[in-house]
């Protein structure tokens, strides 16, 4: 019996030396600042002035487009593509959390160089779109994309 005693004292005390060698965890490092809105420009687009978005469950770039730009100016939604092309590689495909660089749009509308960059993604979109067999979609890409082009 004071075999097993002793033994049991030994685990015992082992076990209370470990726990007050280990040091205790890290705390969590504090959530970094945001990242500034300004970046360096991204397809000739114009980041000055832009805004960020968190995505939230039933989100589209279209309904994000015309909630940030007007409804009328849902089909924009291109322009927030280029603005975040390591994020968004499918227009069609947003997750829940993704934060998102919203650009001016009529700072882009204005400048030339992005008038360009967004009339090219507008009609590389209808063309996806096309072969999607979305065709009112795609049409509608194409006029505003014409439009552009004046």
């Amino acid at each position: 019996m004071k075999k097993v005693l002793f033994g049991l004292l030994v685990v015992l005390t082992s076990f209370v030396v470990i726990a007050c060698t280990t040091p205790a965890p890290a705390p969590a490092p504090a959530e970094p600042a945001p990242a500034p809105v300004v970046e360096a420009p991204r397809g000739g687009i114009i980041l000055d002035g832009a805004t960020n978005y968190t995505v939230v469950r039933g989100d589209t770039l279209a309904e994000i487009a015309a909630g940030k730009y007007g409804a009328s100016n849902r089909y924009f939604f291109p322009l927030i593509q280029l603005a975040n092309p390591a994020i968004v590689k499918d227009p069609d495909i947003i997750e829940i959390g993704d934060r998102l660089t919203i650009p001016n749009l009529q700072r882009n509308l204005d400048d030339a160089g992005a008038n360009a960059a967004i009339r090219a993604a507008m009609l590389s979109t209808a063309d996806r779109y096309e072969r999607q067999s979305k065709p009112k979609a795609a049409a509608i890409l194409k006029d505003l994309a014409s439009r552009l082009a004046k």
